[in-house]
């Protein structure tokens, strides 16, 4: 029997329509896939944010007398655990270590300044002395180290047939240091203290024969 053409054409539509129908099926099945694998599949965490580290800043307490300044960290989430403190060279040739207990006292360093000013025009008044402070503490679950300069603002008071008496006023934070720590002091030191006047020659007279 032989198709007439309305045949042909009606079953070419009819193949179509189910080629279509199992690309829908498909389409269907893998959307029911996609989100079931979204349901089943564990939650991503957000991306770790990088915590910037902050840098030690110390604050001081005075001493009623002040021969004494007790050194702090200013946040609280920082420990102190140890610290050493480097002089400078004309003061003082050895750096003093602390545990537990950081503090700076005048009579670490009092008379070495006392001996590093001989000679200078340096007066009574106020006036700075470069220190470096390195200390080791707890931030959270690490333990670090920093370096930095810090000033000792100290007075030095006239005493009559003694002395000069140095009175500590307070520290603050110069700059951060590295392993110069030492050189760093003792170029901050150089600024700090005026020069000697240098002493002029007595004018010789030529001598006649």
């Amino acid at each position: 029997m032989t198709e007439t053409p309305e045949a042909r054409t009606r079953r070419r539509w009819i193949t179509m329509g189910e080629i279509i129908g199992i690309a829908a099926l498909v389409i269907s099945g893998l959307s029911y896939w996609d989100a079931h694998q979204e349901r089943i599949a564990p939650p991503k965490s957000p991306a770790a944010v990088p915590v910037k580290e902050k840098p030690l800043v110390l604050t001081g307490t005075l001493s009623d007398a002040r021969d004494r300044i007790d050194l702090h960290a200013a946040s609280p989430d920082d420990v102190i655990q140890t610290q050493t403190i480097h002089f400078p060279a004309k003061v003082r040739g050895d750096a003093v270590d602390t545990t537990g207990n950081a503090r700076i006292e005048a009579g670490w360093f009092d008379a070495g300044l006392r001996a590093a000013l001989k000679g200078s025009k340096m007066h009574a008044g106020r006036h700075r002395l470069a220190v470096g402070i390195e200390t080791v503490y707890v931030a959270g679950d690490a333990t670090r180290t920093d370096r930095a300069v810090y000033d000792i603002g100290y007075t030095l008071h006239e005493r009559l047939l003694r002395p000069d008496a140095v009175a500590i006023e307070g520290v603050s934070l110069v700059r951060r240091a590295g392993s110069d720590l030492q050189t760093a002091v003792d170029a901050r030191f150089a600024t700090q203290v005026p020069k000697p006047e240098a002493k002029s020659e007595p004018e010789t007279k030529p001598t006649s024969e």
